[in-house]
């Protein structure tokens, strides 16, 4: 179904309707179902991975699953690690700053 989004730009309600055409029994659960909305809603990129919504997402979710079984996820990701693209006037990539994990203070800038 994600094929079908990313190839032909249509929505994950019509990539089911296409799916069922061959095979009927196809009944996706709610989960995977919400996971293809947002790969839509992204615009369906060719490389998911560094995708920083889908990155956020991917987060999220690690902390909804460790705090529903009361643990603390695995990885602690701070906001500021990643910091958005800035561009100048002339359109070159301004400054990037980078921080220590441990203080947060500013290494490079």
């Amino acid at each position: 179904m994600a094929y079908l989004i990313q190839k032909y730009h249509i929505t994950p309600r019509e990539a089911l309707e296409q799916l069922q055409q061959s095979r009927p029994i196809c009944e996706p659960n709610p989960g995977f179902m919400q996971q293809l909305e947002l790969y839509h809603q992204w615009q369906a990129p060719v490389d998911l991975g560094s995708e920083p919504a889908y990155q956020r997402w991917l987060y999220r979710r690690e902390v909804e699953l460790s705090t529903a079984c009361g643990k603390a996820p695995d990885t602690i990701r701070f906001e500021d690690e990643q910091p958005p693209t800035l561009r100048n006037d002339d359109g070159a990539v301004a400054g990037i700053e980078l921080r220590c994990r441990k203080c947060r203070q500013v290494l490079v800038v």
